[in-house]
């Protein structure tokens, strides 16, 4: 059966909450994710995610990037947070980081296979904890931003998965190329999937309702997209 709840933690002086979700019928420790949310924050999609993990055999953490759990509706207020976000890459890393620490430390989770996975905001986020060389099992990035980041000393130490929309706006070709270009560079084991049609978000039934242009759910594309993950994570993780 599985298990949902809230699951406070730290970074430093701010307190996150989580959600957890796991089997309880499980007898020994198992993989661990975390999932990193979208730009509003801790949403019912990547709650969703998480209890689709913890029935397929994880110990799943969707992660609080902003404090209390708290998910924004308002447009401005939103992309505020996001940009303050995205200036302080640090940070940024640290607080995906408190997230793996706390799923890490739980009984239930196999500490030595960890993976993060992320969507859209939260995609571009766990390549970041790539960059900083994070020795995760495996880094999945759905219709994320593929904007370059600074690398740690360490370099990457995780296999990275892209998956990606052909006609997302936010994430054009030659911002694919450049990302191939410092992968390449980096020396990094990645591979990217792309989707012919998907627009931006085609994870997330929402994304229909967002003022954005270039959003488009995609049921299809939704099911391969996550079929094409656990197929790649698999081997990652035995």
């Amino acid at each position: 059966m599985v298990i949902t709840e809230r699951l406070p933690y730290r970074d430093g002086e701010t307190p996150l909450l989580g959600y957890l979700a796991f089997d309880d019928s499980a007898r020994s420790p198992r993989p661990g994710v975390i999932i990193a949310p979208e730009a509003p924050g801790l949403g019912d999609h990547v709650k969703r995610r998480a209890r689709l993990f913890a029935e397929a055999g994880f110990v799943a953490l969707a992660l609080d990037p902003y404090g209390d759990g708290r998910h924004y509706d308002d447009m401005g207020e939103m992309m505020a947070r996001v940009e303050h976000t995205r200036a302080n890459p640090d940070a940024w890393r640290r607080r995906l980081g408190a997230g793996l620490a706390a799923l890490a430390a739980l009984p239930v989770a196999d500490g030595e296979r960890l993976c993060a996975v992320g969507y859209c905001f939260g995609g571009t986020g766990v390549l970041e904890l790539a960059r900083a060389g994070t020795p995760l099992r495996g880094t999945v990035c759905f219709h994320g931003e593929l904007t370059p980041g600074h690398h740690g000393p360490e370099g990457i130490r995780s296999p990275i998965l892209v998956l990606t929309g052909a006609e997302d706006p936010l994430i054009p070709a030659e911002q694919r190329q450049r990302f191939e270009a410092e992968m390449r560079g980096a020396g990094a084991d990645w591979e990217m999937i792309l989707y012919g049609g998907a627009r931006h978000g085609f994870t997330n039934p929402e994304a229909d309702l967002a003022p954005v242009p270039g959003m488009g759910f995609d049921a299809e594309v939704d099911r391969r997209s996550w079929q094409d993950m656990m197929n790649w994570l698999t081997p990652l993780l035995a």
